[in-house]
């Protein structure tokens, strides 16, 4: 009797289970940390007096780190998409650089709630190591992004301001004698 060897691995027809980057998934793994630089730069300005000559140093990194980060969201909006998990890491993608470049409050509050609102999404429904990976990248993005919108950089002090409010009228101030 002859004994036929296997030239074939047995795993060879079981589904692949490793997870492998595609340029979105890729560039989608560096904008997590550029993103966060670039949150703790704006960080730093918010408790900075950022027109003291001490601080250029500051600003500087933080225009760096803001431009890093829209460049990478641009790069990851640009990608072209190589598996169905990378349709939530491209819109994500394209959501943070969309924030980052907002041009009012108005327009940062109206593109943070789509999270809220179309939250599917934003969200890898499928199923795998794979998946399991990208909403692994996306719950952490996410979260960046809810910092994001901590950030007084995204608050504008003149939409917060009506002009027709009384009690935005000076107060009168009493002072109480001092005992």
């Amino acid at each position: 009797m002859a004994t036929f060897p296997r030239i074939t691995p047995p795993s060879v027809t079981e589904p692949f289970a490793h997870f492998w980057h595609t340029p979105i998934s890729s560039g989608f793994s560096r904008l997590i940390p550029v993103l966060a630089g670039y949150i703790e730069c704006e960080r730093d300005l918010e408790h900075a007096d950022c027109f003291d000559p001490a601080f250029v140093d500051w600003t500087r990194e933080a225009e760096r780190a803001r431009a890093k980060a829209l460049d990478l969201a641009g790069r990851i909006g640009s990608a072209p998409i190589a598996r169905r998990e990378d349709l939530p890491l491209k819109r994500s993608g394209m959501l943070v650089h969309a924030l980052i470049e907002s041009p009012s409050e108005d327009a940062f509050t109206s593109l943070h709630a789509l999270l809220g609102t179309h939250a599917e999404l934003f969200a890898c429904v499928e199923t795998g190591v794979v998946a399991d990976r990208v909403r692994q990248m996306l719950e952490t993005c996410h979260a960046q992004i809810a910092a994001l919108a901590e950030l007084g950089e995204f608050d504008d002090p003149a939409s917060a301001w009506d002009d027709d409010a009384t009690h935005r009228e000076p107060a009168t101030m009493t002072l109480a004698p001092a005992l």
